[in-house]
C-alpha cells in the first residue's frame, strides 16, 4: 500500500512537471507570435528640411551673336556648352546664296531709288500747280472785294443823299393831290372855318404818316449801308484767308511737304537697304564665316544647318570673364523653404571641389510654377557650364512634441500612432497596442511634430515593430 502511494505521488509530480513544461513552451510559442516592438516617448526636436537639387554654373553676362537676317546657314561649328576663344569659327553661311542675296539687294535699291526720283519729279509739278492756284485765288478774291466795295459805296451814297424830314415832307405835300386841294381851298378869301379845319386835320394826319414813312426809309438805308459794309469786311477776310492758304500750299510744294512723308519714308527705306547690303558685303568679304569675338562658352544655339537666320540672335555666348552664378530648378513646394540669404553647400561630381557657405541671391518662379534659385560663385576655379549639386538644411522650427516618422501611420488621409497600454488577462498583465489619432503640424525627413494635446510625456508609443500591428493587438516590448 505504501508503495502504491509513493508511486502515485511520483506520477503526480511527474505530471506537474510535464504541465509546467507545457505551460512554459506554450507561453513561449504565444509570446513568439506577438509583434516585437520598441517603445518610445515624445521628444523636443528641431526639425530640419533637407533640400537637394542639381544645377549649372552660368554667367550674368551673355553676348548675342547676330548676323544679317535671311542668310542660309551652311554649317554650325559649335555645340552648346563648348568653350570658345576669339577667332573660333561659330558657323558658316552658304556663299552662293549670299551672292544671290547681294544681287537681289542691288536690284531692290535701284527700284526704290527710281521711286524716289518719281516723287521728286512730282514735287516740281506740284510747285507749278500751286503757283497757278495762288494767282487764280488772288484774282478771284480781289474781284469779290472790288464788287463788295462798289456795293458798299453805293449804299453809303444812298444813305447820305437822303433828305431831311422837312424836305421829305415838302416833296410829299407837292405830290399829294388831296393836300393840294384842301390847301388851296383854305387859302381862298371866301374860305370858311370848316375849310380851314379840314385842311388842318388832313395835314396833321398826313404829317404823322410821313414821319413814320421817313423813319422807316432812313432806317432801311442805314441797314443797307451796314450790310454792305459787313459784306466788304467778309470779302476782305476771305481774300486774306484764301491767299494765305494758297501761299501755304505753294510753300509746301516748294519745300516738298506735299510729298515729304512719302519721300522721307522712301529715303529711309533706301538707307536701310544700303545698310543691309553693306552687312551682306562685309559677310562676303569674310568668306561667310561668323567668328567668335570673346572668350566664353556657347550658352544657346538658335540656328541649324540648312535654315536661314532671323532678326534674333543666332547664338548666345557666356562671357568667361563675367560674374559666375549657380542656378538650380526645384519643385514648387520647395519655394516656401527658400529665402535670399540662405547658405547652401555646392559639390561637383567625380570627386570635384565642394563649396560651402554660398549665399542664395534670388528665389524666383518659372512659368511652369517651379522654383529657381540663383547664388553667386566667386571661386575662380569654377567654370561656366559645370554641373553641381546643392544641399541646404533649413531649420523649420523647434517642437516639444516630436516623434520619429517610424511611429507615424496613415489611414484614409488621417495620421495616427500606436500607444502601448497594460491590460489584465487570465494570463496576467499583457501589453496591447491602442490606435491614437494625431494631428501633424510639420515634419522633416526623420521626425514629425504633433499638436501638444495629442498625448503626454508619460505615454509610450510604438516606434519600431517587426510585424504588422492592429488596434488592440498584444505586443511584446523589447529593449532598444
Amino acid at each position: 500500500m505504501r508503495k502504491h502511494k509513493e508511486r502515485a505521488a511520483w506520477y503526480f509530480g511527474l505530471f506537474l512537471v510535464f504541465m509546467l513544461i507545457c505551460t512554459i513552451v506554450s507561453r513561449g510559442i504565444y509570446a513568439s507570435q506577438m509583434p516585437k516592438v520598441t517603445a518610445g516617448t515624445i521628444e523636443t526636436k528641431t526639425l530640419v528640411h533637407e533640400i537637394e537639387a542639381k544645377g549649372t554654373i552660368v554667367t550674368k553676362e551673355e553676348v548675342p551673336v547676330v548676323t544679317e537676317a535671311g542668310v542660309l546657314v551652311e554649317k554650325v561649328c559649335v555645340v552648346e556648352g563648348q568653350k570658345v576663344e576669339p577667332g573660333d569659327l561659330l558657323f558658316q553661311v552658304e556663299m552662293e546664296d549670299l551672292k544671290r542675296l547681294l544681287q537681289q539687294a542691288d536690284a531692290q535699291i535701284q527700284t526704290e531709288e527710281a521711286k524716289l526720283a518719281e516723287l521728286n519729279a512730282s514735287g516740281n509739278t506740284a510747285v507749278n500747280r500751286a503757283s497757278q492756284d495762288l494767282k487764280d485765288a488772288t484774282d478771284t478774291a480781289s474781284g469779290d472785294v472790288s464788287r463788295a466795295e462798289e456795293a458798299y459805296q453805293a449804299a453809303v451814297r444812298d444813305r447820305d443823299s437822303f433828305p431831311s424830314e422837312e424836305e421829305y415832307k415838302k416833296k410829299a405835300y407837292k405830290k399829294d393831290l388831296e393836300y393840294q386841294k384842301l390847301w388851296k381851298t383854305s387859302q381862298k378869301k371866301v374860305a370858311t372855318k370848316e375849310d380851314k379845319n379840314a385842311f388842318s386835320s388832313y395835314k396833321k394826319s398826313l404829317d404823322a404818316a410821313l414821319s413814320e414813312s421817313y423813319a422807316q426809309e432812313k432806317a432801311a438805308l442805314e441797314a443797307a449801308a451796314a450790310e454792305k459794309e459787313a459784306a466788304l469786311s467778309a470779302a476782305n477776310t476771305s481774300r486774306s484767308e484764301t491767299i494765305k492758304q494758297a501761299q501755304r500750299a505753294l510753300e509746301d510744294a516748294k519745300s516738298g511737304d506735299g510729298t515729304s512723308g512719302a519721300k522721307k519714308e522712301q529715303q529711309s527705306q533706301i538707307a536701310l537697304l544700303k545698310e543691309n547690303r553693306e552687312r551682306l558685303s562685309n559677310l562676303q568679304q569674310a568668306e561667310g564665316k561668323i567668328l567668335c569675338e570673346i572668350s566664353g562658352y556657347v550658352s544657346r544655339i538658335s540656328v541649324l544647318a540648312g535654315e536661314r537666320t532671323t532678326d534674333a540672335s543666332a547664338l548666345v555666348l557666356s562671357d568667361a570673364n563675367g560674374e559666375k552664378l549657380f542656378q538650380a530648378v526645384l519643385p514648387q513646394e520647395e519655394k516656401a523653404y527658400l529665402t535670399p540669404g540662405d547658405k547652401i553647400s555646392i559639390s561637383f561630381p567625380n570627386g570635384g571641389r565642394q563649396l560651402s557657405g554660398i549665399s542664395i541671391e534670388a528665389v524666383g518662379e518659372l512659368e511652369d510654377g517651379s522654383c529657381q534659385i540663383t547664388a553667386k560663385i566667386s571661386d575662380p576655379q569654377v567654370t561656366i557650364g559645370q554641373t553641381a549639386e546643392m544641399e541646404l538644411n533649413k531649420e523649420i522650427g523647434r517642437y516639444e512634441c516630436s516623434i520619429p516618422l517610424s511611429a507615424l501611420y496613415q489611414d484614409n488621409s488621417s495620421d495616427y500612432v500606436y500607444l502601448i497600454e497594460e491590460k489584465n488577462t487570465i494570463l496576467g498583465v499583457e501589453m496591447t497596442a491602442r490606435k491614437q489619432k494625431v494631428k501633424v503640424i510639420d515634419r522633416d525627413a526623420s521626425y514629425a511634430a504633433l499638436e501638444m494635446d495629442a498625448f503626454t510625456e508619460e505615454d509610450k508609443m510604438i516606434v519600431e515593430t517587426d510585424k504588422e500591428i492592429k488596434d488592440g493587438a498584444r505586443v511584446r516590448p523589447v529593449e532598444d
